[in-house]
């Protein structure tokens, strides 16, 4: 079995807590794509996820990121990546990472499209509407934050790293998970053997972690503009108001975050002597440690008491139970063993004592040896049935439920869908930014696969029935280029060679293994368009399959072994079958390339690798010269729901291919023929930002002209347009009540128009 990492586990070392698509549909859209990528229409609220890369492992149930409800989900974090003194990224599991096959069709054991990274992309491929990011560090990898932080050339390079990590994973963000700042913890090693704990802390760590997070910012925001993606930067935080206190700056780093993943659970657990809620909303004054603050609604009070944005505090939900062995009874029939004494009659694997109850999985030295009464959500039937008289209790003021067996005074505490509703209506009513869980695997199945009971209660209970809305994938082109050259034999063709001319440049292993998969072509398809009235078919066994619609001939080179990948530095040929008499090159107009992580699976992006008009133009990897920037530009066509934008055509020399769109730094189109874009389907009464490239046919691009600011005008609201109390409304839609107009400023439904005094709704008029 591997090994299991843990988030949050280990000692209480002071009285505060430490805490289908089908195969053809092109679904995500390419740096250097034609088509129009959709602005993102951002969720109200946010369901974050962690997934642990030893999810795949037998120890979890082999649970793969196929099997992970992405639909449900607006952000899902990989845990973990570690690090070095020097800022240099370590695999916690590189067979996990870059190595596995993870149920994915036609994936092989280290292949360069195998392991849980490459197998995410290709979840979000169909899920656009989830974000993945890396979470570096954790409970158990914090232990280089403190040197690297202070260290202006360690925390250069970790910056690095990160910029090349992300870029060569697709990801977009970035979650810091330092646990934590200025605490001295020495390694648990009958936990977890590979627990670096964390022994270098010190006072500096408070202001360093603030330095280390706006380099991150800086880094994010540098390689965003250059590649148009909008990254995000995340943090993970205490919910010990101690801990918060000593290490972390909260007015300024929520400044510099998108937002902190508030870890309110494990605010209890088998390190006191006495029975208590781990993730409770609100604090019960029966509680005898009530006055330390270890709630979700304690917790977050103290944050927005010291500065913290309510709407990027995300809090924690837990799908796991912690619990303690032996525990009174107590007085309170109705509330048998909470806040009550327990026993310290158990053992941990090196058999010391402890409060802790029985795990569900076995106690093994360095490998969870803990006795922590850790079960995941899933299995809660499996541990009433393995308890005797164990029955399951609701405190009505904490908001929480709680398993308590009078025969043998096992307890339990944990989440579950009634307390994950009270926690999701707390986010609407105190407008926060949403929910963060651990972890994934730990869910309980409502299908054959798919974990979700609790994931779908928290998107349910924040976002309603309906569909999260899709983000703009936007991935960075590889140097790839076709050529073409007729052939006369058993009829007329075209051989077209492909040239991956990428380079492996990296030698941090992590980095090295990351950019060798994200620069090889994997499970390519090509599309090719024709200006001549001729049909193309497999000329040999090397084109795979071939199949024409709506005057564009397809290209898998699926089901051919030696043209799955191509890569770096390597090339593959392969003939097309001409219907026609005489072949012309000129004939061939473009040629795009869309890559997949297995087997029919969803198409990565297009990028046009071949532009003909008579001339074969392949990038030139030597040319380093960018073209000028754009100027002047204009709006026209301005309503509330269009744009036209157009600017000065490129006067130097440098052969201009196309221009590339963006609006609020996230690339909207790619112009090959002209100057001038129509931007549609923006909202009334909204401002947005548009900036433009020029590139050339190496891919060079500028510089981003000047922001052009647009304010799209009101589109009224047709008559008929009544507010109704069962309809969901969005930021920006405008309906009509009791003679007025009104715009909602975000996500409503039921919250009558004009009814509540900084409510959803703005009259207009």
């Amino acid at each position: 079995m591997k090994k299991m990492n843990r988030k949050v586990f280990g000692t209480f070392a002071t009285i505060l807590l430490t805490c289908g698509l089908a195969a053809s549909t092109v679904v995500t859209v390419a740096i250097a794509s034609p088509e129009k990528v959709q602005a993102a229409e951002t969720a109200p609220y946010r369901n974050v996820m962690y997934y642990g890369d030893w999810s795949i492992w037998g120890g979890e149930g082999n649970f793969y990121p196929k099997d992970i409800p992405a639909d449900q989900l607006t952000h899902l974090n990989f845990a973990f990546m570690d690090f070095d003194s020097n800022g240099n990224f370590k695999f916690t599991d590189k067979d996990a990472a870059v190595g596995a096959p993870v149920g994915q069709e036609g994936v092989q054991w280290g292949g360069a499209n195998a392991g849980v990274l490459n197998a995410l992309q290709d979840l979000r491929a169909s899920n656009p509407n989830m974000k993945i990011g890396i979470s570096i560090g954790g409970w158990s990898k914090s232990a280089n934050f403190s040197t690297v932080a202070a260290n202006p050339t360690a925390r250069a390079n970790f910056v690095a790293n990160a910029m090349k990590f992300v870029k060569y994973t697709n990801m977009d963000f970035v979650d810091i998970d330092w646990e934590y700042p200025t605490s001295v913890r020495q390694p648990d090693t009958v936990d977890n053997k590979n627990d670096t704990g964390t022994p270098n802390a010190t006072p500096a760590d408070k202001d360093n972690y603030i330095t280390l997070l706006k380099d991150l910012r800086a880094g994010l925001e540098k390689q965003g503009t250059e590649i148009g993606k909008k990254y995000e930067l995340t943090v993970a935080l205490p919910a010990s108001q101690g801990t918060l206190a000593a290490g972390i700056d909260v007015a300024n780093l929520f400044k510099v975050v998108d937002f902190a993943n508030v870890m309110t659970y494990d605010m209890n657990g088998a390190w006191s002597n006495q029975s208590a809620h781990h993730t409770a909303l609100y604090g019960n004054p029966k509680d005898p440690q009530y006055n330390s603050g270890l709630s979700v609604d304690q917790t977050v009070k103290y944050l927005e008491d010291k500065g913290a944005s309510p709407d990027k505090i995300v809090i924690g939900s837990a799908f796991y139970t912690r619990g303690w062995n032996k525990v009174a009874q107590g007085n309170d029939p109705l509330q048998p063993g909470l806040f009550q004494a327990a026993e310290k009659n158990n053992k941990d694997a090196d058999l010391s004592l402890t409060y802790g109850a029985k795990n569900e999985k076995p106690l093994t030295s360095g490998d969870g040896g803990r006795a922590g009464g850790v079960w995941a959500y899933r299995s809660i039937d499996a541990l009433k049935k393995a308890t005797t008289g164990l029955t399951e209790y609701w405190d009505d003021v904490a908001k929480a439920p709680y398993l308590y067996s009078k025969d043998t005074g096992e307890f339990f505490s944990y989440d579950n869908t009634r307390s994950i509703g009270y926690k999701s209506q707390y986010v609407k009513d105190k407008k926060l930014g949403g929910i963060i869980s651990w972890m994934q695997s730990q869910d309980k199945p409502t299908t054959s696969t798919k974990r979700d009971e609790l994931t779908k209660a928290i998107k349910t209970g924040l976002l309603g029935n309906t569909a999260i809305p899709s983000n703009p994938i936007v991935y960075t082109n590889l140097n790839v280029q076709a050529t073409i050259t007729p052939y006369n034999e058993n009829g007329a063709g075209y051989e077209i060679t492909i040239k991956n001319n990428e380079v492996a440049n990296e030698s941090n292993e992590v980095l090295k293994l990351t950019e060798l998969a994200f620069e090889t072509v994997k499970t390519p398809k090509f599309y090719l368009t024709t200006s001549a009235n001729e049909t193309l078919t497999a000329g040999d066994y090397t084109a795979g399959t071939v199949t024409t619609a709506n005057g564009m001939t397809a290209i898998d080179l699926s089901s051919v072994y030696d043209g799955q990948t191509i890569p770096q530095g390597a090339s593959y040929k392969f003939r097309l079958k001409s219907s026609a008499a005489t072949v012309d090159v000129k004939n061939i107009q473009k040629i795009s390339l869309t890559q997949r992580m297995a087997k029919n699976g969803v198409e990565l992006g297009k990028q046009d690798i071949y532009t003909g008009n008579g001339e074969v133009t392949p990038p030139d990897p030597s040319d380093t010269v960018a073209p000028s920037i754009p100027t002047n530009l204009v709006a026209s066509n301005v309503t509330g729901s269009t744009a036209t934008v157009t600017w000065s055509a490129s006067t130097d020399n440098i052969k201009v291919a196309g221009y590339k769109v963006l609006r609020d730094g996230v690339e909207v189109s790619n112009v090959t023929n002209g100057v001038s874009f129509t931007d549609t389907n923006l909202k009334a009464s909204t401002t947005y930002n548009y900036t433009v490239k020029a590139y050339d046919a190496a891919g060079n691009s500028s510089a981003a002209s000047a922001a052009l600011v647009v304010k799209t005008t009101d589109t009224p609201p047709p008559a008929t347009n009544e507010w109704s109390a069962t309809k969901v409304y969005v930021g920006g839609d405008i309906v009509t009540y009791q003679g007025h107009q009104y715009k909602a400023k975000w996500w409503t439904q039921g919250n009558t128009p004009g009814a509540e005094v900084g409510g959803p709704w703005e009259l207009i008029k």
